[in-house]
């Protein structure tokens, strides 16, 4: 699974709600165009797709890969400047 998302996998279901956040902002400053993510969680992601477009519109690509039960996963996909 990791060879398909170069960026890596986050199994966002290890890490505390306070420090959730602020890993994955961490990581999307770090991704290069061809590192896709794979965002894992426990339930679905309600909330966090929107974040990521409100706070780097145009930058990302945000795609479900698994939507539950058991397991909710998100691909971020860094989009390329065109300019």
């Amino acid at each position: 699974m990791g060879a398909d998302y170069p960026g890596g996998v986050i199994d966002l279901r290890l890490h505390r709600p306070q420090t959730r956040l602020m890993l994955v902002e961490q990581t999307l400053a770090a991704l290069k165009p061809d590192e896709d993510i794979l965002l894992v969680f426990r339930e679905r992601p309600a909330y966090l797709p929107h974040h990521i477009h409100s706070q780097y519109p145009g930058r990302f690509e945000i795609t479900p890969v698994d939507e539950g039960p058991e397991v909710w996963s998100l691909r971020v996909h860094p989009v390329s400047d065109r300019h």
